[in-house]
């Protein structure tokens, strides 16, 4: 209804409804035909399939500023066409994919004697995950710690898919809690759904951080040159979407950029193998896919061994680990606070 409203009022024919539409809107005669074209124009803006590449970009400071100054500058960029190409971007995606399905083969397989337990009760339990292991094992049905834990604990549901209440990346290792029960597994959900849950990471990038601590405040999109990875959401790159529409390249790439923070912390400054290097603290404060990763690229310190945001010839393990995990427990409801030591 509330689009309805806007492009009403863009045609002339109702009040503006939305602070968002410019003002200079409210001065077209709707009985000049040019002026009807560039209503439609704008409508189209809000109303067509592809309005995420025109959504509202995330600015330093917290301001947000439409990406489009104006119908005309749309239209100009409508007429040129996008600079993304439809037929690269799905032969990427379908190459990116195939490299992905084949190293999720590889996840290594894990029995009961396998499991570094952490903590377990009758609803909870918390398992310290290798590196080289599949979280859960997606549509392939590949080894996974979560079929792992279910063989070796199983839960009220019966039903191994109903226990994993998050996940890590296959080369991270560290602390991941799944739920024996499903009145756990709504609560822990919950807690992650609303940030209730802390996770610090601790991770060796490239280089030697200069500041002793910070914020990353850098919004992730999908990345169209690499699908399906991410990249830092910039204007320049949204534009570059305008134009597309979820027939030509999917509903993902296509989405409003995503608030992502992370916060960081230098534990020390080292040297390994005669590079420099920084360990750091991380908080995932949104919890967004590859998010420590794209940041900590984006910042000019790639996490070592990352052959995706960092160095792809390096040949060694990513070095990022989930050190701590803070959370209610979901039956006791007091706090439970976990560690464990990063493996480099």
């Amino acid at each position: 209804p509330r689009h309805r409203s806007i492009l009403l009022h863009l045609t002339g024919s109702a009040p503006c409804p939305c602070p968002t539409v410019p003002p200079l809107s409210c001065n077209f005669e709707p009985t000049k035909p040019e002026y009807n074209t560039m209503r439609l124009a704008a409508a189209l803006v809000l109303l067509a399939g592809s309005a995420a590449a025109f959504a509202p970009a995330q600015q330093a400071g917290g301001a947000r500023q439409m990406a489009l100054a104006s119908t005309l500058e749309y239209e100009a960029i409508i007429g040129s066409g996008s600079s993304v190409s439809v037929g690269d971007f799905n032969a990427k995606l379908a190459a990116n994919r195939e490299t992905m399905s084949a190293k999720d083969k590889t996840s290594k397989s894990l029995g009961k004697s396998d499991l570094k337990v952490v903590h377990e009760d009758e609803h909870i339990v918390v398992i310290d995950k290798p590196a080289g292991v599949l979280s859960t094992p997606g549509k392939d049905g590949n080894p996974s710690l979560q079929q792992a834990v279910f063989d070796a604990f199983g839960c009220e549901s019966g039903n191994a898919n109903k226990m994993a209440c998050h996940r890590l990346g296959m080369d991270t290792s560290g602390l991941m809690v799944f739920a024996k029960t499903n009145h756990a597994l709504r609560d822990l959900n919950s807690q992650f759904r609303t940030r209730k849950i802390t996770r610090k990471y601790e991770a060796l990038v490239k280089g030697h951080v200069s500041d002793d601590s910070g914020v990353i405040d850098m919004p992730l999109m999908m990345d169209y040159e690499n699908p399906p990875y991410m990249c830092v959401s910039t204007e320049e790159k949204q534009r570059a979407l305008i134009g597309l529409s979820a027939d030509d390249v999917g509903k993902k790439v296509l989405e409003n950029p995503k608030e992502s923070i992370t916060e960081y912390e230098v534990l020390a400054r080292e040297e390994v193998d005669g590079e420099s290097v920084s360990r750091l603290s991380l908080t995932s404060v949104t919890g967004r896919t590859h998010q420590l990763n794209v940041h900590c690229s984006a910042i000019g310190h790639p996490i070592v061994g990352d052959s995706v945001y960092g160095d792809a010839d390096s040949g060694k393990t990513m070095c990022v680990h989930a050190k701590s995990l803070s959370f209610r427990h979901p039956g006791t409801r007091e706090e439970v606070n976990l560690e464990s030591a990063a493996p480099f």
